[in-house]
């Protein structure tokens, strides 16, 4: 049997170079960090030679949102809710009947033209119930056009035919004053007006201004020669008959007689 030779010194110092050899090559490679994640049971589960997976998208800019459309049913066929009833009107009021029944009390008075009663009773309506506002102003309508139909008529005689036709009746009733104020307007319209001559030839014989009569006498005579029949029968004029200046009137001859010549009023007694 052969005996084994004992190991010298070079094999060890050959091993030592190696190491030495390895280690300044190590030093110049550079250094790879290790990860410190662990790696996902999904990731460890993976078997080998499987496909990477794919790499996350970018997200996409956001679009800006639609506009609303005029008619919001167009686009989406979606029907539109119908709009809540309106509220119910509020109870009347326990006094709205009886406002009521006076109310139209009112009105068949104003149909019957009982304008006062119509005017008086609508009246309680606004005083009675103030709460019934609607019925105020109605009221306050029907009111006025009472309250027209009692004014009183302008009995103002205007004209001078109503002006000699008014001072007419005031001689009859007495009132001779209110004659002589209307005949004196008639001249003023009308100077050439026989009728209201003659007329306050009378009313200021009555008041014993017999010269101021005379005159207006005369000037109806030469206006109207018609106007002497009245003179001659005229009672009321029995004291001038009996001057001389109202028989040289009667006595001077017819002239023409005018185409104008209006019909002589008649006081009567």
């Amino acid at each position: 049997m052969a005996k084994l030779r004992r190991s010298t010194g070079r094999p060890v110092a050959a091993k030592k170079a190696k190491a030495s050899a390895a280690a300044k090559r190590a030093k110049a490679r550079p250094a790879v960090k290790k990860s410190t994640e662990k790696p996902s049971r999904s990731a460890a589960r993976k078997p080998a030679g499987a496909a990477p997976e794919p790499k996350p998208k970018k997200p996409s800019p956001a679009k800006p949102a639609p506009r609303p459309s005029a008619n919001p049913t167009a686009r989406t066929g979606a029907k539109v809710r119908p709009k809540p009833p309106a509220p119910a009107p509020a109870p009347r009021r326990s006094t709205y009947a009886d406002a009521v029944v006076l109310y139209e009390r009112g009105l068949q008075a104003l149909q019957a033209k009982r304008y006062r009663e119509a005017a008086d009773t609508l009246r309680r309506v606004m005083a009675e119930f103030p709460e019934e506002i609607e019925l105020h102003e109605r009221a306050q309508l029907y009111i006025r056009v009472c309250e027209r139909q009692l004014a009183p008529l302008d009995a103002t005689p205007k004209t001078p035919e109503e002006q000699v036709y008014a001072a007419t009746l005031a001689i009859n009733a007495g009132a001779t004053d209110r004659a002589v104020a209307l005949l004196t307007a008639a001249l003023q319209q009308q100077s050439d007006n026989d009728a209201a001559e003659y007329m306050l030839g009378v009313a200021l014989t009555l008041k014993g201004d017999q010269p101021s009569a005379i005159a207006h006498l005369t000037r109806a005579v030469e206006l109207n020669p018609d106007t002497k029949e009245l003179l001659r029968k005229e009672p009321e004029l029995e004291a001038l008959r009996q001057t001389d200046e109202v028989r040289a009137v009667l006595a001077a001859p017819p002239a023409a007689p005018r185409k104008d010549k209006r019909p002589q009023p008649r006081v009567r007694r």
